[in-house]
């Protein structure tokens, strides 16, 4: 006797829906790990946007740093500045006669070498042989290692700032090149990889004779 096979109102076979419903779930499975991993890979580029950005906040603020560099007092240091953005080391223009610092305005060119002997000064400026402001300056700027005491200032002072800043996915790490260039090297802490590698050739390095 042949056996028929039980079919529902709308002559569909009990397996045909059955089929239907595995196909829907595996297609709907297949969309919703779709759909994750474009949202996956949007959180990441927004990270990674985020990170690009932070990266080249923090290069301003490094080449701010750089700007202050100066050695106009016969030793070179990288300059604080007061509220209304002058240095506060003392200078002609701030009323010390004696300094060998024109001005303490880090806009001007005077700001960075020494533009005259401070007679007060009688001895040797280390680590040079020379107790005049000028030729000790000119001693340090004719060395271009790695060791430089032009560039250590700023090294420290770069050293100095926060490392990663709060709340940013980079690490920063500086190092002294010879020719009076500091390279700073940002590192994607959420890959892992290099993301920038920047020169700095602080503005003092041009005022060097």
């Amino acid at each position: 006797m042949k056996r028929t096979i039980p079919m529902d109102a709308e002559g569909f076979t009990i397996v045909e829906p059955l089929i239907l419903f595995v196909v829907l779930l595996i297609v709907s499975s297949g969309t919703a790990v779709m759909i994750d991993s474009i949202n996956r890979n949007a959180t990441n580029s927004r990270l990674q946007i985020k990170v690009n950005e932070d990266i080249e906040s923090d290069i301003a603020t490094v080449r701010g740093v750089a700007d202050r560099l100066t050695c106009c007092s016969g030793t070179c240091v990288v300059a604080t500045l007061n509220a209304s953005g002058l240095a506060t080391f003392p200078s002609v223009d701030s009323g010390t006669a004696t300094s060998s610092c024109a001005t303490n305005n880090p806009r001007s060119g005077a700001f960075f070498f020494p533009t005259r002997d401070d007679i007060t000064t009688t001895g040797v400026i280390a680590p040079t042989t020379s107790a005049r402001e000028p030729d000790a300056v000119t001693q340090v700027c004719s060395d271009n290692t790695v060791t430089s005491p032009l560039m250590t200032p700023l090294l420290t002072a770069v050293n100095a700032l926060p490392n990663p800043p709060a709340g940013q996915n980079f690490s920063r790490a500086a190092a002294i090149q010879q020719g009076k260039v500091l390279r700073v090297t940002y590192t994607d802490t959420i890959n892992s990889t290099v993301a920038r590698v920047v020169n700095i050739v602080p503005p003092m390095a041009n005022f060097c004779t």
